[in-house]
């Protein structure tokens, strides 16, 4: 799910950062901070990537994804998207997070034609589709397009076109005038190969990177113009040099530049969660062009 950006941009997380504790309530609050920090600098897609090919690290993958996912839905469209699931069974310890698509009227007499909202397809009938939408009543949309693939469960960005008549138009998330959230991947492959996969501006987040504060001009160059960029975090045991290492890939062959963007830390260590709201307000403000190098 995308809003509106300048530049698209995507955070890659490996599956341990919730992979700290056993114990899922950690692992709950790990991903809701995480949640929180992607929502807050409006970033449009999460990835998660495998720290290895281990039965934890599928594990630590699923959960993280799943928790994520179930923050950027809507609180009316929760219990239609996700069904009773073990992995959610403390999910009432993530904050919310409060962006546009979750604070829209839940009466149909608030609802100005030609609002935005998300809702999630309850049934089709013919060439129509019912849609849960989070008001006192359904509402009723028609199918798009021949071609249109979406079915029962799945989420779908609507226009609310007469609210008196419950009538609303299905449209493409590209035409939101909000944010609509983040959306969540889990390559199943590890980090190296999912960085040559795929074709964005890839920027790698490192205590042994050039200081980004004496580079931001190179590294404004580098986002400019960007349709996408990709912000690379190491895991809480391995930093992205040895983790493409193992892979016997060197950083400068997937990354466009590694970077330091704190200096001379005092701890020895920092979260992933403290790393992000450190880098994001960067990179967000240079692609964005608030800031001048």
């Amino acid at each position: 799910m995308l809003g509106t950006l300048t530049s698209l941009i995507s955070i890659v997380l490996p599956a341990s950062v919730i992979g700290v504790s056993e114990d899922l309530r950690v692992k709950t609050v790990r991903a809701g901070l995480i949640g929180r920090a992607a929502a807050i600098f409006r970033v449009n897609e999460v990835v998660i990537y495998l720290d290895d090919h281990s039965a934890g690290s599928l594990d630590n993958q699923r959960v993280f994804s799943k928790l994520l996912r179930y923050m950027v839905v809507p609180q009316y469209l929760r219990k239609i998207v996700f069904k009773k699931d073990e992995d959610l069974r403390f999910a009432g310890l993530l904050p919310p997070l409060k962006i546009p698509s979750h604070t829209v009227p839940s009466s149909i007499k608030h609802v100005t034609p030609g609002s935005f909202r998300l809702a999630s397809i309850v049934k089709a009938v013919r060439n129509r589709v019912v849609l849960e939408a989070g008001l006192e009543k359904k509402l009723v949309a028609p199918v798009p397009s021949p071609t249109f693939k979406a079915g029962e469960g799945d989420m779908v960005l609507i226009s609310v076109e007469e609210p008196s008549k419950l009538s609303a138009k299905i449209v493409g998330s590209d035409l939101s005038p909000f944010y609509l959230g983040y959306r969540v991947a889990s390559p199943k492959i590890t980090l190296g190969k999912f960085l040559r996969s795929v074709d964005a501006t890839k920027i790698g987040t490192s205590k042994h990177g050039v200081l980004a504060w004496r580079r931001v001009h190179e590294l404004k160059t580098i986002v400019s113009g960007s349709e996408r960029i990709m912000i690379v975090f190491g895991s809480p045991s391995m930093g992205l040099r040895e983790i493409l290492a193992r892979e016997k890939t060197n950083v400068e062959d997937v990354l466009d530049i590694l970077i330091n963007t704190v200096g001379d830390q005092g701890t020895e260590t920092i979260r992933t969660e403290e790393a992000l709201y450190i880098t994001l307000p960067l990179i967000s403000s240079l692609s964005k062009g608030y800031l001048e190098a």
